[in-house]
């Protein structure tokens, strides 16, 4: 029975090797998240290594299988997220965006994500602050993920005026009249600005502002404990984002 040959254009999010040099590869297309099958790519003289590599973005030339199994044929990288340039706050943030998006993304919602990913990734590539860029990402999968916060009105009566505080507990925004301590954080309107903008940001604007390095590392910490108490999910890169 003759196998059928398709091409994919997409990032490879997840390697997990297999047996000798194999490996089964994840990535995240414009249809979505699928796997594919992929011989001999640990080896040094492999031909397809580099376009599997995490966050690569490639285009890939797969034999499906009769039972719809994927295996590898041949590859051809765009280009790859992971820079060369020894930039620490590069590889810091590219490390939090492989990390949330092998763990918080999901087959539902991957179809979603997907440009937000393939967005982050060409903006760092072109130069476009890294901190700001995992920060916007992460923003934005959780919301595609039905867990991002409300920061159009008060969770508790939906007003929109003398908004003063955010509670992660309650999952958004509160006004004077809800907020009390131990429920929520008293926020600037700093704070409370830059938590409306990531949230709900178009895509076409996603270069158009970046934040300042110690507003966003806190931001980042402050939504690595928010689906870390909502999902128990524990992001390790951010050991990397807390020493620049």
């Amino acid at each position: 029975m003759n196998k059928a040959k398709i091409t994919k254009t997409a990032i490879s999010i997840k390697l997990a090797p297999t047996k000798e040099s194999d490996a089964m590869v994840t990535a995240l297309g414009p249809e979505g998240m699928f796997s594919f099958f992929a011989r001999g790519v640990g080896k040094l003289t492999s031909k397809n290594a580099a376009a599997v590599q995490p966050l690569t973005y490639a285009k890939y030339t797969l034999t499906e299988s009769s039972n719809g199994s994927l295996t590898l044929n041949e590859s051809e990288p765009i280009f790859s997220g992971i820079s060369s340039n020894p930039d620490i706050a590069k590889m810091a943030s590219l490390s939090l965006i492989q990390e949330t998006t092998a763990k918080l993304v999901t087959e539902d919602e991957s179809k979603d994500d997907y440009p937000w990913l393939l967005a982050a990734l060409k903006a760092i590539k072109d130069g476009f602050d890294p901190l700001t860029a995992s920060l916007i990402y992460f923003a934005q999968i959780l919301k595609n993920g039905g867990v991002g916060l409300n920061v159009d009105s008060c969770v508790v009566c939906g007003k929109k005026e003398n908004i003063v505080a955010i509670s992660y507990q309650e999952g958004g925004f509160l006004c004077g009249d809800d907020f009390l301590p131990g429920i929520g954080e008293a926020c600037g309107k700093r704070k409370l600005q830059v938590l409306r903008y990531i949230f709900r940001l178009p895509i076409e604007s996603f270069t158009k502002v970046t934040f300042e390095k110690d507003e966003t590392i806190l931001l980042l910490e402050d939504l690595a404990r928010y689906i870390d108490s909502f999902n128990n999910v524990k992001l390790n890169s951010l050991s990397l984002i807390r020493v620049l």
